[in-house]
């Protein structure tokens, strides 16, 4: 398992440049622009939990959490396609149910086209589609994955963690 480092301010043109690569395969499937390369990653990096998962002194992984009330949504989860297969993917998964377990929540939401073939691996590790929305030509799948967990004293900012 690969230890996941806290994005900071000065990592943002790397994120963006690699969010930009990284979604070049969603939207030749979805025939559609990705709706996180239409962000403001300076709001992203200020409002979200932004990690990165390097390899070799290369970004292999991103991974975009915001802490909402009663969940912790996941915004984006992206690997290097030349890294395909090997792990990251997963590897931020883990990394995203332990952070939810960190801050006591009981669900992980995210959204994600119907067409994205990522939506077959959600629902293999356990999301549910809540419901389905049409917009723009685009049918979005709402899911969510509900979490069991016992609470710990170890709540909180972590600068490094380990998927």
């Amino acid at each position: 398992m690969k230890s996941l480092k806290r994005a900071v301010a000065t990592d943002q043109a790397r994120i963006e440049a690699f969010q930009q690569a990284a979604y070049v395969r969603t939207e030749e499937v979805i025939g559609a622009r990705a709706i996180p390369l239409s962000w403001d990653y300076g709001i992203v990096m200020r409002e979200c939990e932004v990690w990165l998962d390097e390899r070799d002194g290369r970004i292999a992984g991103v991974l975009i959490l915001r802490l909402r009330e009663e969940e912790l949504f996941l915004e984006s989860i992206a690997s290097d396609p030349a890294v395909a297969g090997a792990g990251v993917g997963s590897a931020l998964m883990q990394a995203t149910l332990k952070r939810a377990a960190e801050l006591g929540v009981g669900r992980i939401g995210l959204i994600t086209n119907s067409r994205n073939p990522a939506a077959e691996w959600y629902r293999k590790l356990g999301f549910v589609i809540d419901r389905k929305e049409i917009e723009n030509s685009r049918t979005m799948l709402h899911m969510s994955m509900k979490i069991d967990h016992t609470p710990d004293d170890s709540k909180g900012e972590n600068d490094d963690w380990t998927a």
